[in-house]
């Protein structure tokens, strides 16, 4: 009896041991995957963390090239404008563009001043001269109406082209916009080519003093090319500017020689420089800048071309 009651009690003590192992075995497992999943946790707080500064960069690489490509169109169009001007002198060196002309017609050529940009190159004054002068400078501009010299010039000038070209003259202009940059003597020789029969400048005129007033006429001495035509330039402009003074109203302020006007001096045909007006004069610059005065000029101009050349 007492040795079944012992065994019994051996079996039991045996069972009980296996049962605490198994708990403290599932106690374990549970332990460690606690462990593990706050291991886990821990982990994803630290990517988390760490994410916006990723996709911060991220980003900030993104933007960086949008950027530059948007930096690099910017600088192209830039260059662009500066480029085309290169080319297109090398183009018109290459090609040699001439006007085309009906020689059956006589052959005025309208020179608007100034236009485009200064350029401070410089060029000979004379083909037979060591001094040296700017290509093309800016000009004046209105005191009162702000209007540029060059902008002046050019309306003049086309309005004076439809007169001419209406009276059945072969017209050249030596440029048609404003952003055309021409030198003296490229002006000059665009009238040799053409062999032209008059080559007339469109000018204004300023002072210090803003009470002077009128139109005066320049035209070339006895220097350079224009020794063949500086008799006949000179009863030109005499003629030109007496039929502007006289039908526009305005002062006549003379004709006046000059020898030292790179466009003559280069000149091989009749050329003379009209100067319409004050734009330092605030009256006469508001007039200038009016379309009906400017009609009446370039119709006066016109009188005067047609009276020196029939």
């Amino acid at each position: 009896m007492l040795k079944k009651q012992g065994l019994i009690i051996l079996i039991l003590f045996s069972l009980g041991i296996i049962l605490m192992g198994c708990s403290n075995k599932d106690n374990m497992s549970i332990n460690d995957e606690k462990i593990v999943n706050v291991s886990a946790e821990k982990k994803n707080e630290t990517n988390m963390q760490n994410k916006p500064e990723e996709v911060k960069e991220e980003v900030k690489e993104e933007v960086k090239e949008e950027v530059k490509e948007e930096v690099k169109e910017e600088v192209k169009e830039e260059f662009k404008e500066e480029v085309k001007g290169e080319v297109k002198e090398e183009v018109k060196e290459e090609i040699k563009v001439e006007p085309k002309i009906n020689k059956d017609k006589m052959v005025i050529v309208v020179d608007p001043g100034h236009g485009g940009t200064s350029n401070s190159e410089k060029e000979p004054n004379s083909p037979d001269s060591n001094t040296m002068k700017l290509k093309n400078v800016s000009g004046t501009s209105g005191v009162s109406s702000k209007l540029s010299e060059a902008s002046l010039n050019l309306s003049v000038a086309v309005k004076l082209q439809k007169y001419l070209s209406d009276a059945g003259y072969e017209v050249v202009m030596t440029r048609t916009s404003g952003n055309e940059t021409i030198s003296n003597v490229e002006r000059a020789e665009i009238g040799n080519e053409v062999n032209a029969d008059l080559v007339i400048r469109i000018h204004a005129d300023g002072s210090n003093d803003s009470s002077v007033h009128g139109a005066s006429m320049l035209v070339p001495g006895n220097v350079g090319y224009a020794k063949d035509i500086y008799q006949k330039s000179g009863v030109y402009g005499k003629t030109i500017l007496n039929a502007l003074t006289s039908q526009v109203g305005m002062k006549n302020r003379g004709v006046i020689l000059r020898n030292d006007i790179t466009g003559f001096n280069w000149s091989k045909v009749p050329v003379v420089l009209v100067e319409m007006g004050y734009m330092s004069n605030p009256e006469e610059d508001k007039l200038l800048a009016t379309d009906s005065y400017q009609e009446k000029i370039a119709k006066a101009l016109y009188s005067g071309i047609n009276e020196s050349l029939k």
